[in-house]
């Protein structure tokens, strides 16, 4: 990763991958570094490179999807108190994130650290550049900001995966740079979400994305982070400089969380939308767009497109000619028995298989296939249901119906009531912390909510906090963070047992790999080899 440089590549790159849903322009390609960033259409065709990492395939030919296409959404999920890997799946490249048998070597680890540092570049380079191109304000002002959003974004989840990470901030990536803290780090990412937030339009006029409420989101997201990895002391028995939070002030965090989240919903116009399985659907764009501060798009009919995998554990097993998926990772019992039978997110969430001759429903008149009801976890069909295929028959894509063309919410308005109300806990506002909670289960089951509101009751809030945003954000790529920052990586995990749910199996051989130092992804062999980096503790 050290020594590329993206200069006719962050032009060339993305359009390998196609643009047609974020600009409706004729793709160009460029064949020098001369050519780039001459017009405003060009630094448009540079920001649709820096939002195409995000759900690319391959980078230069390199990987098979370590963005938010396949393999991070893994990496942020499995090897909790809600997935693991299903027993027996072997394979090297997926299998270990479920039971934390991640090396330094695996491949996954390597090519998410070049996905993620290749979209910082494309970044850099179109920062260093959009001068050159003649962009009118208040667009010009407008492509800087989504620029920084996407940096910001990007510089967020190297944090959260390997801690303290090389920062730049030129195109020109210094073979010999070593990691900065975590300080450093996150000191960027405030900048650059802060930058966005600034200068965004409240609504962008291109769909896909970032907008002013897009980057106050993960402000928000940062804030919560650093308060409540401070307030639990994360990884503070380690004694690693680099990943240490002991700069953190957790009351100013979390003063600064209540306050930008009370506006995101006071002023955003964002919702709860009616319908919480429609935000998992294909084809339920609008209801997304609803809710979702933001979302990664997928590509419809395009013989380049970036598409989305759910294919391999995001939903129902089952017949491919019903919709289903193979189910490499499965829930653990623990997480159907957190949820009230009243509950209706939890036949959404968590379901048997899909089967051709079984119902099926019509959503906007478009077939959806119904997957068998759950009522127990021991049984072997057991599975994550909380995204759908539509019907096969209706699809048109080119990569195939093994991919989806849905639009992925990667932060939503439900999130930003759970967070807001983690705010008004370590703010002293209990009681106003209580009552959103029971506006998010309230969409659940309405005629119901004093009855949850009895059931999830804990006397510890941030017990039935971390309970809520487990019932809500279940598979959605919070939950290994959620655990980690509030110190609840190993207890959670040892808290587990061996026979609750079908696949619940595989816990023994988590258990015995659990260890305080995986809070943190190894930094890749490659890297240390090549610069080399300070290796995270006990790899």
């Amino acid at each position: 990763m050290k020594k590329i440089i993206y200069t006719a590549i962050a032009g060339l790159m993305l359009f390998s991958n196609g643009c047609k849903d974020y600009l409706d322009t004729k793709p160009y390609s460029f064949n020098t570094v001369e050519n780039l960033y001459k017009t405003a259409q060009d630094a448009e065709i540079g920001l649709t490179g820096c939002y195409n990492i995000l759900n690319a395939t391959n980078v230069q030919g390199s990987g098979f999807g370590e963005s938010f296409t396949v393999k991070m959404p893994i990496m942020l999920s499995a090897g909790t108190d809600e997935l693991v890997t299903q027993d027996g799946f072997t394979d090297p490249n997926y299998a270990p994130f479920g039971t934390a048998e991640v090396s330094s070597q695996n491949e996954t680890i390597r090519n998410n650290w070049f996905f993620l540092f290749a979209g910082i570049n494309r970044c850099n380079y179109l920062l260093e550049n959009i001068d050159k191109a003649n962009v009118p304000e208040p667009r010009k002002h407008e492509i800087i900001g989504e620029a920084r959003f996407l940096k910001g974004l990007l510089y967020f989840y190297l944090a959260s995966f390997y801690g303290g990470v090389p920062v730049y901030n030129t195109a020109i990536h210094d073979a010999k740079a070593q990691r900065n803290n975590l300080q450093e780090v996150y000191a960027q990412i405030i900048s650059d979400l802060t930058n966005a937030y600034e200068n965004l339009p409240k609504r962008a006029n291109i769909n896909g994305r970032a907008n002013k409420w897009s980057a106050a989101g993960f402000l928000a997201k940062v804030y919560t982070y650093l308060g409540s990895c401070s307030e639990n002391q994360v990884g503070k028995s380690l004694d690693f400089p680099l990943n240490s939070f002991d700069w953190v002030n957790k009351t100013e965090m979390y003063t600064k969380a209540k306050s930008i989240t009370d506006q995101i919903i006071a002023e955003s116009g964002y919702n709860l939308t009616d319908n919480y399985s429609h935000l998992f659907r294909e084809t339920t764009k609008t209801e997304i767009a609803e809710e979702s501060l933001f979302s990664i798009l997928s590509k419809t009919n395009s013989p380049n497109g970036n598409y989305n995998l759910w294919l391999f554990w995001q939903i129902p097993i089952g017949s491919s000619v019903a919709g289903g998926g193979y189910g490499w990772f499965r829930p653990t019992g623990e997480l159907f028995f957190k949820y009230n039978n009243l509950d209706e997110r939890r036949k959404n969430n968590l379901t048997l298989h899909v089967d051709p001759i079984g119902q099926t429903e019509l959503i906007d008149g478009i077939n959806y296939f119904i997957p068998f009801p759950c009522t127990d976890p021991l049984n072997g069909n057991y599975c994550v249901g909380k995204f759908r295929y539509r019907d096969p028959n209706s699809k048109s894509i080119s990569n195939g119906t093994a991919w989806s063309d849905a639009d992925v919410p990667l932060l939503r308005f439900a999130d930003i009531l759970l967070l807001n109300a983690e705010a008004k806990f370590y703010t002293g506002d209990l009681p106003g912390a209580r009552a959103r909670l029971k506006e998010v289960r309230e969409r659940a089951n309405p005629t119901s909510i004093d009855a949850l509101t009895i059931a999830y009751y804990k006397a510890d809030f941030i017990e039935e906090l971390i309970d809520e945003r487990s019932r809500e954000l279940c598979f959605e790529g919070w939950r290994r963070i959620d655990l980690i920052r509030f110190g609840k990586y190993s207890s959670a995990i040892n808290s587990l047992s061996n026979n609750m749910g079908a696949w619940n199996s595989i816990v023994p051989v988590l258990k015995s790999n659990l260890k305080a130092h995986k809070i943190w992804y190894p930094i890749p062999k490659t890297e240390i080899e090549l610069s080399p980096l300070e290796q995270n503790p006990k790899y």
